[in-house]
């Protein structure tokens, strides 16, 4: 597997292609893009039209003590989107100046691409729709090398313990043993980390993580208040409707099992796993797939549970995945679970 020459990538990699002015949640919304220095005065400097450039100048605030690789944000407008963004839903910039000229954040995303160990890997991000999509459409996850375009470069050049190779093929196989519950695979995976003996988490204890999980996260919190409402809100048992409401989610979707697979096995390249974060042990990693799975079937089974519709349901995955994959959600999963579990 140590082919610098190619890629590992998953075999919906070149599948993908940017939905453009059809996607209902832009990857520019509700986030705070950094760019570099060079990106900046570039974009500043641009030739373009008079009304362009006027929406260049509002979009970006210079970062306090910033560094030449992240030296300014461009930060959303009321709407939450950013404001080089049409009234189509295409990127201003790159509709009238070019790709070439677009943040290069803005050129890779949904894309993740990494050099591990001299190891090439390419993935993309489920906070994007399009990935979301793809993902649960499949039937499971393959992996192979292939060669790549030379636009594609590491963004993330990361040097992991010996074992991280092994580690990624043993719980990929642990999580796509369909001879179990998806439940009992994750409960393998933390027994190959060294953890045994991994409590069930209450509902209460999983409304008050996902409740403290929210701080970090503009987009998901949109889900949050149905989500309470319904199951801190109600006078009947609480656990008692959630079993309800999932039985409906899986009797909607029976699939559900493979899709959520899908989902995780694609977060473990994205993340590293089980070196997602070096303030938690590899073996503390496994909360943060534990805390993923929970999320995905307490959002998952509110929106589309009784009512299922395909987009609700995408939408509030990747919603999840805004989450998971961009904020420090593996520490902060163990963090959360040490507080509210006997770990």
């Amino acid at each position: 597997m140590g082919n610098n020459r190619k890629w590992l990538v998953p075999d919906y990699f070149d599948s993908f292609s940017c939905k453009c002015g059809s996607c209902r949640n832009a990857c520019c919304k509700g986030w705070k893009i950094a760019v570099t220095q060079e990106e900046y005065y570039r974009l500043i400097g641009l030739e373009c039209s008079e009304t362009l450039h006027e929406k260049i100048e509002s979009a970006f605030v210079k970062i306090d003590f910033g560094t030449p690789d992240k030296f300014a944000h461009i930060v959303p407008d009321w709407r939450g989107q950013c404001r080089m963004l049409g009234d189509d839903g295409l990127c201003m910039v790159q509709k009238e100046c070019g790709e070439k000229m677009i943040p290069e954040t803005c050129r890779v995303y949904p894309r993740s691409l990494k050099k591990t160990n001299n190891k090439l890997e390419a993935v993309c991000s489920a906070s994007c729709e399009a990935v979301v999509e793809m993902l649960i459409s499949k039937k499971g996850l393959e992996f192979s090398f292939k060669e790549m375009d030379e636009k594609y470069k590491p963004e993330i050049t990361e040097n992991l313990p010996e074992d991280s190779e092994m580690m990624w093929l043993s719980s990929r196989e642990i999580l796509q043993d369909r001879d179990r519950s998806l439940y009992d695979r994750i409960i393998s995976l933390g027994g190959l980390l060294g953890v045994e003996n991994i409590e069930k988490i209450s509902l209460g204890n999983r409304l008050s993580i996902f409740e403290e999980l929210l701080e970090t996260s503009d987009t998901l919190r949109e889900y949050a208040s149905d989500v309470f409402i319904r199951y801190r809100g109600c006078e009947k048992d609480a656990e008692g409707l959630y079993a309800k409401d999932f039985e409906a989610f899986r009797k909607n979707y029976p699939e559900w099992e493979v899709f959520f697979e899908n989902l995780l096995i694609n977060n473990l390249v994205y993340s590293s796993f089980p070196y997602c974060d070096e303030r938690i042990k590899k073996s503390e990693a496994i909360y943060g797939v534990l805390i993923q799975y929970e999320l995905l079937k307490l959002i998952c089974t509110v929106y589309t549970g009784n009512e299922p519709d395909m987009e609700k349901l995408v939408d509030a995955i990747a919603a999840v995945y805004h989450l998971v994959e961009h904020t420090a959600f593996y520490y902060n999963a163990y963090s959360l679970c040490h507080t509210y579990m006997e770990i």
